[in-house]
């Protein structure tokens, strides 16, 4: 059977969000208990794609009180370092769950839970918030974005949000060889075995504000001014894919997921209306290799990191990067630094994992998880004084 998709364009975003999701809803949810589970992870202005719209997430409130479900439960798992409460109130969402009457949640404060990942290829198990799986439906509600390490950031990326406090950072420092390197990247096929036992049941995508270029955190705004829902996970997000500009298998994940979980391909999938690519425009990718052009005499070397400490370093590069006209730096995170990383010149070892490998060679690190800013441009000036002065 095909796997519908709905997308509402071009009027107020909570009705949109209610006729997308009204048009592809097919189950009984009288009395049951729901999850809506938007992307609040990052701290930030209001309509700014940081976070799902707020606006957005109102239309799936009232959308599932008129179909008299129970107890409705709106909430996310940030990452670490992030107060999950703060991001929900700038995102506006705190105040849209009072409005209507429903009950914020923050996934982190309850118990964890561990999922045995049968067949899995790069995670035998992993660690949940038990609540993803104390409800009867969960519904993801994503922002459109770009993604710096899986290319974009839909409704089955969402869900990592799912995953307990620091077990969200897993997936970006596994360490094990990719026996599918043709297939895609170590977190590609990690997000596929999470998938493999945890997906939504519906999915929402927010379109009204994008964000293209260094996403999910740095990238610029870009807006659809539409809404996207399916019931099936990979359908919508193949959807998006095209909406952003690109060929519906580019990101991996997805590919992965849809082989994996046997979800819709895209051959299954219809879209109302047949000529939704009216509506696209052509997304900005997070490239790191765009950063040489932008800013030569920064160089950054990522392995083993997770998304928080990344996003810290392209924030830096962003705020400060043209500080740096005169004075080559070498920016690096994870805790996979190999020898000759820990060798490059001016080097500038970013937060608490680096900083381990960083000890091992008596080399100074800025310190958190991630660092904030102001603390890696300090530590930045200070090697510069050191380096002005070893030159005199």
């Amino acid at each position: 059977m095909k796997k519908l998709v709905s997308i509402k364009h071009g009027y107020e975003p909570h009705r949109m969000a209610y006729d997308a999701l009204e048009r592809v809803f097919e189950d009984n949810v009288e009395g049951k208990r729901i999850l809506l589970k938007p992307n609040a992870g990052r701290i930030g202005e209001p309509n700014t794609a940081l976070c799902t719209g707020a606006e957005v997430v109102r239309g799936v409130i009232q959308f599932f009180k008129d179909q008299k479900a129970g107890e409705i439960l709106v909430g996310d798992g940030a990452l670490w370092g992030v107060d999950v409460w703060k991001a929900m109130e700038m995102a506006g969402i705190i105040k849209v769950c009072e409005e209507e009457g429903v009950t914020p949640v923050n996934l982190d404060e309850y118990k964890p839970i561990y999922k045995e990942i049968i067949d899995g290829v790069m995670v035998d198990r992993l660690k949940f918030s038990s609540l993803v799986f104390d409800v009867d439906m969960i519904v993801s509600i994503p922002v459109i974005k770009t993604h710096m390490y899986t290319g974009a950031t839909l409704s089955i990326k969402n869900m990592k949000g799912c995953l307990y406090k620091m077990e969200k950072t897993l997936l970006h420092r596994l360490d094990k060889p990719n026996p599918y390197p043709e297939k895609g990247r170590v977190l590609d096929i990690g997000i596929a075995d999470m998938s493999s036992v945890l997906l939504p049941d519906y999915s929402v995508l927010d379109g009204t504000i994008c964000m293209e270029g260094f996403g999910p955190s740095v990238g610029t705004r870009i807006d659809l001014d539409l809404v996207v829902a399916s019931k099936d996970p990979t359908a919508a997000d193949y959807v998006g894919v095209q909406l952003m500009g690109m060929e519906y298998d580019a990101i991996k994940h997805i590919n992965l997921v849809q082989e994996r979980c046997n979800t819709a391909g895209i051959e299954n999938i219809v879209v109302e209306p047949e000529d939704f690519m009216k509506y696209s425009k052509t997304f900005s990718t997070a490239d790191m290799s765009k950063l040489d052009n932008m800013y030569p005499n920064i160089k950054v070397i990522e392995k083993g990191t997770c998304s928080a400490c990344s996003a810290a370093i392209m924030t830096f590069i962003q705020r400060h990067g043209d500080k740096f006209d005169d004075f080559k730096i070498t920016l690096a995170t994870g805790k996979d630094l190999t020898d000759e990383d820990l060798n490059s010149e001016n080097l500038v070892l970013v937060g608490t994992c680096a900083g381990v490998r960083g000890r091992e060679k008596g080399i100074p690190f800025t310190p958190g998880c991630p660092p904030v800013g102001s603390t890696i441009l300090g530590f930045i000036e200070k090697r510069r004084e050191e380096s002005t002065e070893s030159n005199l």
